[in-house]
């Protein structure tokens, strides 16, 4: 009797001492490179990175993350938020983001001035010039139409990480204005998914 407990003892530590090697292979499998800290590769296209992108792309989510760990979507676009991306063989872009919803104008061609003045909020569009720094990790777009004046000419750098064939997002850090005029450190997250 001592001698079948004594083997089911035995047993039961070989199971877990098995299951531990187990689940530790797949926790490796999955973390971080050990020496180097670097994430685990991403996924990699079969031609270059500029083909990956070329095409038409459909808004997946918006996030900001703040320092203490909880994450908002895009407080002027909202939860759901719509949005297109579209890259060109010739070189070119254009990104529109819009927050569904916005009051709708009480003439379809004349809108009154605060009407007008408030079909801004909400919404982002832009259109321009291309190029990606593939050892940067950067998708750099230069607009040249804008909804907002200050944009053409400027040079937006979005880093990129590719998930999948059909799933991308930017991800990069910046600051949010608060209502009390200061500024919080935030990680903005934009996920696309392509259009088949």
């Amino acid at each position: 009797m001592k001698y079948l407990r004594g083997m089911h003892m035995h047993t039961a530590i070989v199971a877990i001492v098995l299951a531990f090697f187990v689940f530790s292979a797949l926790s490796y499998s999955q973390a971080p490179d050990a020496t180097t800290g670097a994430a685990p590769a991403e996924y990699q296209p079969t031609g270059s990175i500029r083909e990956y992108f070329l095409g038409a792309w459909k808004l997946v989510s918006t996030e900001y993350k703040y320092s203490d760990g909880h994450t908002t979507p895009y407080p002027d676009l909202g939860r759901d938020a719509v949005g297109f991306v579209m890259y060109t063989p010739s070189g070119h872009m254009c990104a529109q983001l819009m927050k569904p919803g916005r009051p709708r104008w009480s003439e379809a061609n004349t809108p009154t001035a605060p009407e007008a003045a408030s079909a801004l909020d909400g919404f982002a569009s832009y259109c321009g010039a291309f190029e990606i720094r593939e050892k940067e990790h950067i998708v750099i777009h230069r607009p040249e139409t804008a909804w907002s004046p200050n944009y053409p000419g400027t040079t937006q750098e979005r880093p990129y990480h590719l998930v999948n064939q059909d799933r991308f997002f930017f991800r990069g850090t910046g600051t949010e204005k608060q209502k009390d005029g200061t500024e919080v450190p935030v990680i903005w997250t934009i996920t696309w998914e392509r259009l088949k």
